[in-house]
Formats: C-alpha cells, structure tokens, sequence
C-alpha cells in the first residue's frame, strides 16, 4: 500500500552542510565586484563592533591649532626663563603689573655681556634728564611769580594805620591798585598746574622705566653671580646704582613738584577770595563812606 505523499523512491539526496551565517564586519565596504568569502562553518554571529576601525591619521601641524603657551615655556633662551622666575618671587607686585616688559627686557640683556651691561638704560636716562628741565622750570617759575609776598602787600592796604606816626606818614594804597597784578598771577598759577600735570605724568613714567631696568640688572646679577668676570660683575653694580640714583632723583622731583602744586592751588583760592569777596566789599564800602 503506498505511503501518503509518495512520489516514488528516489534517491534522496544528501542533505547540505548548514552553513552559518558569515560575521557581520563594520563599516566593509570591500570589492562588491569580488567574489564573496567563503562562509565561515560552525561560527556564532557576533554584535556590530567598531574595534576594528582604521586608525584616524593625525590632524597635520598645518590644520591643528596650536595651544597657547606659557611665557616660561617659550623658546626663549634658558636664562630668560630662570630670570623671569626669580624676578616674579623677588619682585611679585612689579612684575604683576610689567610682566611682558620685564621679558622683552631681559630679551636684549640675556645672555649677559660687558658691552650690554654699559650701556643698559642709557636712553631712559637721558629721557630723563630731559624731562627733569620742565620740572624745574615749573618750580622757579613759581618762586620767581613772588605771590604770596604780591597778596600780603594787597591784603595789608585793607588793615588801619597803626599809632599816630602810621597815620601821618603812610602813603595811602587803594587795594583796587593790586587788581591787575594779582589777576595775572591768578592766571599763571592756573597755568601753572596745568603744565605740572604733564610734566609729573612723564617724569613718573620715565622713573618707572627706570625701576624696571634696575630691577632687570638685579636679577642678572643674580644669574651671574658665580661668573669669573670680574669687570662684568663690577659694571653690573656700578650700573645698577646709576640707575636708582635717576629714580631717586626724579621721585624728589616730583615731590618738590607736588608741594609746589599744593601751595598754588592754596593761592588761587586765596586771590580768588581777595578778588571776588574782599575787593568788592572795600569798594562797597569806600563808595558807602563817600556818600
């Protein structure tokens, strides 16, 4: 009796080989027109990985940005570095303010030579110098303006002859005689403190720039301490001292400019007050009694 579903007895043919299905690889994109691989037999399929990916080339010196770099890691010469170091222990608040001027000044000092050292801060010396002329114009000009001696003579015609003999044989003064002059020593003292201003302002920058060349040499004479120069080591020190002595010289300078600007501005306000509230009420006065 013939089976359900017989077709005939065939031969069977042998089964196929179960073929696993090949590994899955990121982001292939091989030949498609080369033939496929054979199937890997027996071999469990594995989740996508990226581990396998090619390396990224590095960006190129070109395209990447370059980091900004400290001022101690630049490629200055090694003793720039070291004398930037100690100059911002030894001179924290100076080199706070000034930290570029102190490197582009140790720059043109370093390495240290005789020759340098010679001639270290010659221009701000002279710069200087010249600047000091203004100042002391400024200074004798107001001594040679006489106010105070002007301003004691105006407010003295104000004041009654004393005793008898003061009364008989003083020539009498109108203060209204003084208004002219002291006007005009009003205006030059104005003048006055408006020149100061700029001769100070510079005379207080140029010191600075001198602070900072000695404070420059200090350090390098620090740097060269153990240097068998001996005639360098002495320059070093000769001018060091140069230059605090210009320092000083100008911070005296602009003291004695500043009291000077202290004792003008008290005059103006004291001829103001001569001019503008005891001349008037004299003549108030003189013009009352001749009535």
């Amino acid at each position: 009796m013939p089976k359900p579903f017989d077709f005939g007895e065939a031969a069977e043919a042998p089964p196929d080989p179960v073929e696993a299905p090949a590994t899955p690889r990121a982001l292939d994109f091989g030949d498609t027109h080369a033939e496929s691989a054979p199937p890997v037999r027996h071999s469990p399929p594995r989740p996508l990985s990226f581990d396998d990916l090619p390396a990224v080339p590095a960006a190129s010196g070109a395209t990447a940005k370059a980091a900004p770099r400290a001022l101690f890691d630049s490629e200055d010469h090694p003793a720039v570095r070291d004398a930037l170091a100690i100059t911002r222990a030894d001179y924290p608040v100076l080199f706070a303010h000034a930290e570029q001027r102190f490197a582009a000044l140790f720059r043109r000092i370093l390495p240290v030579k005789l020759s340098l050292v010679t001639e270290w801060g010659e221009a701000p010396l002279m710069e200087q110098a010249a600047l000091l002329r203004p100042v002391t114009e400024l200074v004798l000009s107001f001594t040679q303006m006489a106010v105070p001696a002007l301003l004691d003579a105006a407010l003295e015609t104000t004041r009654a002859p004393a005793g008898m003999f003061g009364k008989l044989f003083r020539r009498a003064t109108s203060p209204v005689e003084f208004k002219p002059a002291l006007t005009s020593a009003r205006a030059q003292l104005v003048q006055l403190i408006a020149d100061s201003d700029v001769a100070t302002r510079n005379l207080e920058a140029s010191a600075q720039n001198l602070s900072l060349h000695s404070a420059t040499l200090a350090v390098v004479s620090t740097l060269a301490g153990d240097s068998a120069d001996v005639a360098l080591l002495d320059a070093l020190v000769q001018r060091r001292t140069l230059l605090q002595q210009a320092v000083r010289q100008a911070e005296l300078s602009i003291l004695q400019m500043g009291q000077v600007r202290q004792q003008a501005a008290e005059l103006i306000g004291q001829v103001s007050s001569f001019l503008t509230v005891t001349l008037p009420a004299i003549e108030m006065a003189q013009a009352q009694g001749g009535n």
